[in-house]
């Protein structure tokens, strides 16, 4: 007995002449409508040599790399942006369901490439930007990132040394290494700090106890096994993709003689990069005077900090939330803000460590309406973004901050946890730019 298969005219073609031999006459090409959009949101990390692990910049490695982006861009994962929905923000780099739809759909008929000759505009960049430099600070040396860590958090203490007291108005940092430099948060060590020349003591002590530049760190600029008790505040963070940004009109971060900066490297090793060095720096933009001094003020519950944070073992879903008027507890943290008729909030960033499952902030207004702040459901410790607020929001007398964050605690071999630095240790703090109403 014979049996007849009929085989489809479309295999036949695809067999003589090539994977793209069917596609369809609307599908998206690469040239037309995925280069864009890889021009206008990826290629700023996927390039040879960037952090981002492999290339995107050209149709052979686009097509190699097809069926990856187009799972990552439908997650969600890829560009990074974490927020959920809420208010608008400013430089918002995830893509529209129709870009997702884009690259999902050329990935499904094996990435044609089309005509170079029609080549589609890149899609508008979001970024935002550094509009001038007027000082630069680098790394005091070299460090090379241990080659047996995946990742190794580095942080490396700079004097200031400009005489004149002066404002931080805008910020930017240039890796050393892009293959090797994951992300880069300054933080500030006012020198009329409360405990004095004591923390520049013990900063030192931290630089000279382990061999190489810089001292481990992890959540935040505490050295080896130890949490530095003191204020310290966020300057800014920069990540991959990111050229910096002015903060915002009439507003900066007052910096005095004698302070230190401290940067926070999260260096993420690249096979290919081990035992190659980075030392890199950041660009300041200065202004002696600004209309409203400005803080990037640390929200969360002193308590938590003292040991009242305990997440026990096996819990997928165990929060802890903050609700209060903060200005006192801001204020003593800033001294030089007053904050008596209320205060604005420009951007909002949410900081926990690696049993983080989702956080949000809000102010609570006080006829019980919620203005949200930012709300991140899904928690990835590797994207820490500040979020810039395309409508600032005002906080009033009678108003309240809310912060809540919960954790995922049942991985294998899960512990009893509590605040700290520490790898092993998790944190919840919400950090806002704000100014004095």
């Amino acid at each position: 007995m014979f049996v007849v298969r009929v085989v489809p005219a479309c295999f036949l073609f695809v067999l003589l002449l090539g994977p793209t031999a069917c596609v369809p006459a609307d599908a998206p090409t690469y040239w037309t409508d995925v280069r864009p959009i890889l021009e206008g949101r990826c290629v700023t990390c996927h390039y040879s040599g960037g952090i981002g692990g492999f290339a995107l910049d050209d149709y052979e490695q686009a097509y190699q790399w097809r069926d990856a982006v187009a799972a990552a861009v439908a997650a969600g994962s890829m560009p990074p942006w974490p927020a959920g929905p809420g208010p608008d923000y400013d430089f918002n780099w995830s893509l529209t369901d129709e870009q997702i739809g884009t690259i999902t759909a050329w990935a499904d008929v094996d990435g044609p490439e089309g005509s170079q000759d029609e080549t589609g505009a890149p899609i508008p960049p979001v970024n935002s930007s550094l509009s001038r430099t007027d000082l630069t600070l680098q790394m005091l040396e070299p460090y090379t990132p241990n080659p047996d860590w995946v990742d190794d958090y580095r942080c490396f203490a700079i004097p200031w040394t400009e005489d004149e007291a002066t404002h931080i108005t805008g910020f930017n940092a240039v890796p050393g290494n892009p293959q090797v430099v994951h992300h880069i948060a300054a933080f500030l060590v006012s020198s009329d700090n409360l405990l004095g020349d004591s923390v520049f003591e013990q900063l030192a002590d931290w630089e000279a106890g382990e061999e190489g530049a810089g001292y481990t760190c992890f959540g935040g600029p505490s050295g080896p096994g130890g949490d530095l008790q003191l204020p310290i505040q966020q300057i800014a963070q920069w990540v991959p993709g990111t050229q910096g940004l002015d903060f915002p009109t009439g507003t900066g971060i007052e910096i005095l003689p004698g302070s230190w900066i401290v940067l926070q490297v999260h260096y993420n090793l690249d096979p290919t990069a081990a035992g190659t060095s980075d030392q890199s720096s950041i660009q300041l933009r200065l202004d002696p005077v600004v209309e409203r001094k400005a803080a990037f003020a640390p929200w969360l519950n002193m308590s938590w900090a003292l040991g009242d944070m305990e997440i026990p073992p096996l819990v997928s879903d165990w929060s802890f939330t903050a609700e209060a008027d903060p200005r006192n507890f801001f204020e003593l943290l800033n001294p030089n803000l007053t904050l008596d008729t209320g205060f604005t909030i420009y951007s909002t960033m949410l900081h926990m460590h690696q049993l983080g499952a989702r956080a949000e902030v809000h102010v609570l207004r006080s006829d019980g309406t919620q203005v949200p702040l930012l709300d991140i459901p899904s928690w990835d410790f590797d994207w820490q973004l500040g979020y810039q607020l395309s409508n600032p929001v005002e906080f009033y007398d009678g108003d309240q901050l809310s912060l809540t964050c919960t954790y995922d605690n049942t991985a294998e071999g899960a512990v009893r946890t509590n605040w700290g630095e520490g790898t092993d240790d998790e944190m919840c703090v919400a950090n806002l730019y704000i100014t004095p109403l």
